[in-house]
């Protein structure tokens, strides 16, 4: 009987220090997955800025940017019912001296326009007139925001 009882016990214990090193194996093994996979949205672009997230830099806010939520939408004036509309976006430098322009057929340029009268913001082709949210292209007015 005693022999029964020793043998019982040593097979507990030693499946017992089995389940230890079972476990501890299967951290590591879960550890190094963890290690190689990579996050979701974890992409950057060539400014840390995360491309999942949405962000994208602005020249004139120094930073990585939700143009979505920090900008002023401005949509196509030439819309047709039934097409998606495609909106640019504004966004103005702290002490209101620039203007970036995010054209939607352009995501990787952005153009920087100057002030050069109040509530009027101008480089090259294109013209931003702030008070009436209109953005000009060679005279046209081709966007049209909101004005609050």
């Amino acid at each position: 009987m005693k022999k029964i009882a020793i043998l019982a016990l040593g097979v507990i214990l030693f499946a017992g220090c089995n389940n230890t090193q079972q476990s501890k194996s299967t951290e590591s093994t879960e550890d190094k997955t963890k290690e190689e996979t990579p996050s979701i949205g974890g992409d950057k672009d060539e400014h840390g800025c995360l491309v999942g997230a949405g962000q994208t830099w602005s020249e004139v806010k120094q930073g990585c940017i939700q143009v979505f939520n920090v900008g002023t939408r401005l949509n196509p004036v030439d819309s047709k019912e039934g097409d998606a509309v495609i909106s640019a976006f504004v966004v103005i430098n702290d002490d209101k001296s620039k203007m970036e322009l995010f054209l939607p057929d352009d995501n990787k340029t952005t153009i920087i326009l100057d002030k050069t009268e109040d509530n009027l913001y101008q480089k090259d082709i294109y013209k931003y007139d702030a008070k009436k949210s209109d953005l000009y292209v060679d005279g046209t007015i081709k966007y049209k925001g909101e004005v609050e």
